[in-house]
């Protein structure tokens, strides 16, 4: 607020705080008496904003008192002097005011030469000072988002540093996730889908600020909708007076939001949303500056979904998709030590398919390797979304099930092979049926240590093997 609009600020404050005493006056005498108080408004118009503020309340108290007596408030005697006054006072702060000019001006003549020059220095020196003062705060908030973003590339875990990047949310509006704050904001990131075009919602290790609400995928055709064709940043006042977000509405609690899209090089690599339980929640600040705050996010959010992806490729099967056999192993001992922690069961499946070699050498490698993709697929549907399925190696598969009984493993196996050979499965018009042999064994009954988990699952399975095949075998010492 400039220093013209405070003062004028506290003059109409002054004139309706007399209007106002004057209307709950009662009596002629007491409203003469109240408005005498316009004349103190004049004059101190006439020391802040000289001849024209002045002026402008001169006029405003004239239209006063001519009011107060045309509707009988005022008799016409006491109004007429009031008038005449007004005008007598303005008078004399014009007169105090032109004599105020000529002397500064006379002031100014009167100066010496190098008076003048320092004036000006003094002038040009108060500028460059507040510009200084704003170039300091524009550095500052450039060494903050660096900082930030410094921080935010350090981590290479994505859900770690998603985690980091709420907090700097946090601290860009506190006044939203503040424990003093009434509102309930929330903070979700999304991530594309590997299969899709979609964005899903991506895990958070740290529930500190939640993202709970937001749906778990939010869908392109969607986003561009809301967004247009640009994917630009949306704020959005109030959701249920917008008829694009009427099915979002039914999906969300919130009132209104902030959509932050994350783009590189004209590519959205995430999305960064923020719902509030109350609308018009988020000011014009708060958009800008979480948009500049994403745009230092997505170097992070890149360099995280690269690592990811260098990290998925080292230790999945590049032909199946399941994990390999060396982070099977590391998996195998951590999961081992948590079993033997909280004294839990843990199950292991060996796996071998029935006569591959034959498939190889009468339909050639191409079909086999066909075959072995599909029977992974179907492997890792039917073990279940707690077990860790591995290419172990060639044609053989190992599935760990944590926290599941020798009983349980046998169940899973034996489902396994009966979906395998139930259907045929289809290699352009081949139509092959494949069994699979099985061998499970359980931590702690037949062994405590890595090795021996999967020697005695081994031995199950090369029971099942001697015993003609399409058969499971549970570990027996």
């Amino acid at each position: 607020m400039t220093r013209k609009q405070k003062h004028y600020g506290v003059l109409i404050a002054g004139y309706i705080l007399v209007l106002s005493l004057m209307l709950l006056s009662q009596g002629a005498e007491v409203i003469g008496k109240f408005s005498l108080l316009l004349l103190p408004l004049v004059l101190l118009a006439g020391i802040l904003e000289e001849n024209f503020g002045a002026m402008v309340f001169t006029v405003l108290a004239t239209f006063a008192i001519v009011g107060a007596y045309l509707i009988q408030w005022i008799p016409q005697a006491p109004a007429v002097t009031q008038v005449v006054c007004l005008g007598c006072l303005y008078g004399v702060v014009a007169l105090y005011n032109k004599d105020r000019d000529l002397g500064y001006k006379l002031f100014r003549r009167r100066m010496d030469p190098k008076d003048k020059e320092l004036l000006k220095v003094e002038r040009k020196a108060f500028v460059i000072r507040r510009q200084i003062e704003g170039y300091n705060k524009r550095l500052k908030a450039l060494i903050k988002l660096y900082e930030v973003a410094k921080k935010l590339s350090g981590i290479l875990k994505l859900e770690s540093m998603l985690d980091e990047a709420r907090l700097e949310v946090a601290q860009v509006l506190p006044h939203h996730f503040s424990a003093q704050s009434d509102e309930d904001v929330r903070l979700a990131f999304y991530i594309p889908e590997e299969e899709s075009s979609d964005f899903q919602r991506a895990e958070t290790q740290e529930h500190e600020i939640s993202d709970e609400g937001f749906p778990d995928v939010l869908q392109t055709e969607n986003l561009r909708i809301w967004l247009g064709e640009t994917f630009s940043s949306l704020r959005i006042k109030e959701m249920t007076s917008d008829p694009r977000f009427h099915s979002l509405c039914q999906a969300m609690p919130f009132r209104s939001m902030l959509i932050i899209p994350l783009v590189m090089h004209e590519i959205v690599i995430g999305i960064m949303a923020l719902g509030s339980n109350q609308p018009g929640s988020f000011s014009p600040q708060d958009f800008k500056q979480t948009e500049v705050l994403g745009k230092q996010i997505v170097f992070a959010l890149r360099k995280a979904l690269l690592y990811r992806k260098v990290q998925t490729l080292s230790f999945t099967d590049s032909q199946t998709g399941l994990y390999v056999h060396r982070f099977f192993q590391d998996r195998l001992r951590e999961e081992l030590h948590r079993a033997e922690r909280y004294h839990q069961p843990l199950s292991l499946i060996m796996l071998d398919m029935d006569h591959f070699k034959n498939i190889n050498d009468k339909y050639g490698h191409q079909v086999g390797d066909a075959v072995l993709v599909e029977s992974a697929a179907r492997i890792k549907e039917m073990a279940g979304e707690i077990a860790l399925v591995a290419r172990y190696g060639g044609e053989e598969f190992a599935v760990l099930l944590p926290n599941t009984t020798k009983a349980g493993a046998e169940q899973v196996a034996r489902s396994i092979n009966t979906f395998l050979k139930s259907s045929p499965i289809d290699v352009g018009e081949l139509k092959l049926n494949l069994t699979i042999s099985g061998g499970v064994s359980m931590y702690p009954d037949d062994a405590y240590s890595r090795e021996a988990l999967i020697t005695t699952a081994d031995t199950a399975l090369y029971q099942a093997k001697r015993n003609g095949r399409d058969l499971v075998r549970v570990y027996e010492s």
